[in-house]
């Protein structure tokens, strides 16, 4: 791995594991408040720690997903330093950056503005582009023995293609909100969600572009396979 990939590497993961610790442990036993959204609905916000901002729903998922990304950039900085000379630690490596990546874009988008706002500006920004070089090395190299490109993966590639589509369970709150010209019940006091444009934007596309090109043997889809499983699962 080249020095200056691994240096955006553990920059992107010592910022997520501190950023991700203060969201989980942080509180100064604050209390639930209620106030009046955009849309004139009542919503409670969770009132502590550095989700006090945020609804109850929000902060509860955020802290979930905090609770995730301290396992994921811990065991992503263990490979980093210790195993990177192992020939599937590219493939974890891109893919633990493709999990923090979108945790990291859900931070600067989709929470209430915080003190750690810079914190998670340093985070996404070093893990976007470890991400892409560590993409752009993976592409390159020949990670697989030939004759694994002859095996059609039938089973990975129905996986990806349903997890994939899992994304389009979104629509049941996108539609309506369309058609009727309202606000979707879960908007609570946010303006518009971005989980629903990764998934329908990148995650989706992706995974079928990956599933389709793995039922058709396609190199690059061997390669991409092991990146989306990791974020999917």
């Amino acid at each position: 791995m080249k020095p200056h990939i691994k240096l955006l590497v553990v920059v992107s993961c010592v910022c997520a594991i501190i950023s991700a610790c203060i969201g989980v442990f942080y509180s100064f036993d604050g209390t639930a408040r209620t106030v009046t959204n955009i849309y004139g609905q009542e919503v409670n916000l969770f009132g502590d720690g550095i989700y006090a901002n945020d609804t109850i729903m929000k902060a509860g998922a955020t802290k979930g997903t905090d609770i995730v990304i301290i396992i994921a950039s811990s065991l992503l900085l263990y490979v980093v330093l210790f195993l990177s000379r192992k020939k599937y630690a590219s493939f974890l490596q891109s893919g633990l950056l493709s999990l923090i990546l979108y945790a990291s874009t859900c931070l600067i988008m989709g929470v209430s503005f915080n003190r750690l706002f810079l914190l998670y500006t340093l985070q996404f920004g070093s893990t976007l582009f470890a991400f892409i070089l560590s993409m752009t090395e993976l592409l390159q190299s020949q990670s697989f023995d030939d004759a694994l490109y002859e095996k059609r993966l039938t089973g990975t590639a129905i996986f990806i293609l349903i997890g994939g589509c899992s994304a389009l369970v979104w629509m049941m709150f996108i539609i309506p909100s369309v058609v009727l010209g309202k606000p979707m019940e879960i908007i609570d006091t946010y303006t518009t969600e971005p989980t629903f444009a990764l998934d329908l934007a990148i995650i989706f596309p992706s995974s079928l572009f990956c599933g389709i090109a793995l039922f058709k043997k396609k190199a690059i889809a061997y390669q991409l396979a092991p990146v989306l499983l990791t974020l999917l699962t």
